[in-house]
């Protein structure tokens, strides 16, 4: 997903639920998952981002949102 098309996502639900928080979740083996806000430390360029999975061998520069 292109950054233009999730703003679009974010803007619609924004418009359908207000100005809500965003979190990333993780799973966990006792409370099923764990969320925690997004903040900027969470969000960084990678030149080099696997989405295909590392067997592909491609590679390409895109937005991380990590949970740590």
């Amino acid at each position: 997903m292109e950054i233009s098309k999730l703003i679009k996502v974010l803007e619609d639900i924004k418009r359908d639920n207000g100005d809500i928080q965003v979190v990333v979740s993780e799973g966990h083996e006792y409370w099923g998952s764990v969320e925690s806000y997004v903040e900027e430390y969470n969000i960084r360029v990678s030149e080099n981002a696997m989405p295909q999975g590392p067997k592909s061998g491609k590679s390409e520069k895109a937005v991380i949102i990590s949970y740590s």
